[in-house]
């Protein structure tokens, strides 16, 4: 799989989390999706292999982590990401 049609294949998985998001009124930016995305398949315990490419089942098990994971109520793993995404958002970009 060439990198254009990883990215595409990764976009189109961050499209689809955010739009069940939103189909369960829980509203999140593309970059958060791209957070809790690499999270979970950097998660040895998930058993993603990031040399190998992604299975239907592999897309369909990471899409389900993922909004798992969204939708958590008084979640501090959840509050921790979106603080990394706000830092991120914010203060990497006064750096340069």
């Amino acid at each position: 799989m060439s990198r254009a049609q990883a990215e595409n294949v990764i976009k189109n998985i961050i499209r689809e989390i955010v739009q069940e998001c939103a189909m369960r009124a829980q509203s999140v930016s593309d970059t958060l999706v791209a957070f809790m995305v690499k999270a979970v398949v950097l998660d040895p315990r998930n058993g993603f292999n990031v040399d190998r490419t992604l299975t239907k089942q592999d897309i369909e098990k990471l899409e389900e982590l993922c909004l798992d994971k969204l939708m958590e109520k008084c979640s501090p793993s959840l509050d921790t990401i979106k603080m990394q995404v706000y830092f991120d958002m914010n203060y990497t970009s006064r750096r340069k």
